[in-house]
């Protein structure tokens, strides 16, 4: 804040107290608010500039609770409403509520009702006498008296026929009490419980509130823990109102109100799973969320996770993986969730997979996707066990973008190159990303393994492309043979499931390159000329040595 935009100080000034401004300009209470802000933020060479042009000197002591200050015998009520003044800049009132009703603001309920969820252990939608004096010793170290908890409840059920049931004090009640305390001008109070349980003044967790490192290498990813999935899986249950298996968007709503907001309102998490008919999400589409959350920003998962109500040790919530250049040497990937990156030239059909991929209906006119796009859904494998795969659709514009990092490819466990397969053009793009993407990977010691999808598989021309060459230029070697899809008659094949087997055996379908070939050739020319020099020096130690031996005998004899 410049001092010198009056406006902004204006301004600023009211959203702390709107009686601080007046057509005339500040008011004595937003003098108050000015000068304590100074204080506050250290500024106070600005205070003492103002009381010496007005002939005080150092011995003038004004003394609050928080702060000491320059005034001499100072007027009790004008020291109240500076008081008041710090107090209100300490404690904001307008983040909490509507300074002309006392209401609640949104987020202030979302906040206090976050709080609520975490102290109410045993779920019953109600705080204990023993879980009101827990959140009470937390934040203030002692615990109400019997007398204290019955006085309070007296006066909320007053206020709140709802607010006090046989199990204790209700969400209706505790929000009611809140506000009762603000309209009593104790903002202290209700800043202190906020400030204990995480939040800042913008009422969202402090940085410092949840001390998880999520620090890992480019080839490492994050993802739910065992404890996490079943945590949401009750979540989920519990906001089915009508046990139909699906979280109707209002049901989601709700779930999310003791959160700042809803995470999933913007992209990339808008539309990036499988609605059903009537709308919503089944449990599938749920957990994918949540994966892809995970996956993008675990921080914010985790923030959201809290707000919710998990209930146990923030550490056991989420787990890093283990390294995909360890999973390449293992041959094996011991991952839950899959990132597979979706390559092609525009109109080939990524965006037509993205959608079949989430169940929806084939569209014949074309969208263009200017950004990457996400869609996560649950994969079966042919064992029965669950996978999470995520696509990212990448732009054809975005590629070279993408390919300046020289670690862009490490998060990647799988890469796809769709075509259409009923125009030959469009194969010679998606082979010059597949080259590019494999030269990539190999300088930047991330390959990755790759498939082509050819895509329209409806309306394809005849032109060759065989098992044995399968990307028709021996350039690149060792890709598997075109999976063949016609997302338009709904013909997907099992794509998926070789998407997730390929990401699953990180050593398989790795393109190699001209060079890639031509030092494995030099590799087992080396090793079969060493072979044959090995084999050389041993005949010859051997003849040399029965040498030595028919001499001995023919001294002896």
């Amino acid at each position: 804040m410049k001092l010198c935009d009056l406006a902004t100080i204006k301004q600023y000034i009211q959203t702390i107290i709107t009686d601080g401004v007046e057509n005339n300009g500040l008011t004595l209470w937003g003098f108050y608010v000015l000068n304590a802000i100074l204080i506050i933020k250290g500024h106070l060479q600005n205070v003492w500039v103002i009381l010496c042009y007005f002939g005080y000197d150092e011995n003038l002591i004004l003394r609050t609770n928080r702060i000491s200050v320059a005034v001499e015998q100072p007027d009790e009520e004008d020291l109240e409403l500076f008081n008041f003044a710090l107090c209100a800049i300490l404690n904001p009132p307008s983040q909490l509520y509507y300074l002309d009703s006392f209401n609640l603001k949104p987020r202030c309920v979302s906040a206090l009702k976050s709080i609520f969820i975490r102290s109410d252990h045993d779920k019953d939608g109600a705080l204990s006498d023993a879980e009101w004096n827990a959140v009470q010793e937390e934040c203030f170290g002692e615990p109400l008296l019997p007398s204290e908890i019955a006085g309070y409840k007296a006066l909320v059920r007053k206020q709140e026929p709802e607010g006090v049931n046989d199990n204790g004090l209700t969400l209706a009640g505790y929000l009611k009490l809140h506000e009762l305390i603000l309209v009593d001008c104790r903002l202290e109070y209700t800043w202190k419980v906020l400030r204990n349980y995480g939040y800042d003044n913008k009422l969202r967790f402090r940085d410092d509130y949840i001390p998880v490192s999520f620090k890992r290498e480019p080839d490492q990813t994050v993802e739910l823990t065992n404890e996490a999935v079943d945590f949401l899986k009750g979540i989920f249950c519990s906001f089915d109102a009508d046990a139909d298996g699906v979280l109707q968007y209002s049901e989601l709503g709700d779930l999310f109100s003791a959160a700042p907001e809803s995470p999933w309102n913007a992209v990339p998490y808008k539309d990036s799973a499988e609605d059903t008919a009537l709308g919503g999400l089944c449990l599938d589409g749920f957990l994918s969320k949540w994966s892809l959350m995970t996956l993008l920003e675990p921080a914010k998962s985790l923030a959201n996770l809290i707000y919710i109500g998990y209930p146990g040790e923030f550490t056991s919530a989420m787990r890093i993986t283990r390294q995909r250049q360890v999973d390449c040497k293992k041959q094996q990937s011991e991952r839950n969730v899959f990132q597979c990156f979706v390559f092609g030239p525009r109109k080939a059909g990524k965006s037509a997979l993205l959608n079949s991929f989430l169940g929806r209906q084939f569209s014949e006119s074309y969208v263009s996707t200017p950004t990457e796009r996400f869609a996560a859904n649950v994969v079966v494998k042919t064992d029965g066990i669950k996978k999470t795969l995520i696509l990212r659709e990448i732009p054809e514009d975005k590629v070279q973008l993408l390919m300046s990092n020289k670690e862009s490819l490490a998060a990647c466990d799988v890469a796809i190159f769709v075509h259409d397969s009923s125009d030959p053009t469009y194969w010679k793009v998606a082979e010059k990303m597949l080259f590019d993407v494999a030269h990539h990977g190999e300088n930047g010691g991330c390959k990755v393994p790759c498939l082509v999808v050819a895509a329209k598989d409806d309306i394809r021309c005849q032109y060759a492309m065989e098992a044995g060459d399968p990307v028709g230029d021996p350039i690149l070697l060792g890709i598997e043979a075109p999976i063949r899809i016609s997302t338009k008659v709904g013909d997907v094949s099992d794509v998926f499931q070789r998407i997730v087997y390929a990401a699953e055996h990180p050593h398989l379908s790795i393109p190699e390159t001209e060079a890639e070939n031509s030092r494995k050739q030099y590799t087992r020319s080396f090793k079969q000329s060493l072979m044959f020099v090995s084999a050389a020096v041993a005949v010859g130690v051997g003849i040399r040595a029965y040498s030595r031996y028919a001499a001995s005998e023919n001294s002896s004899s």
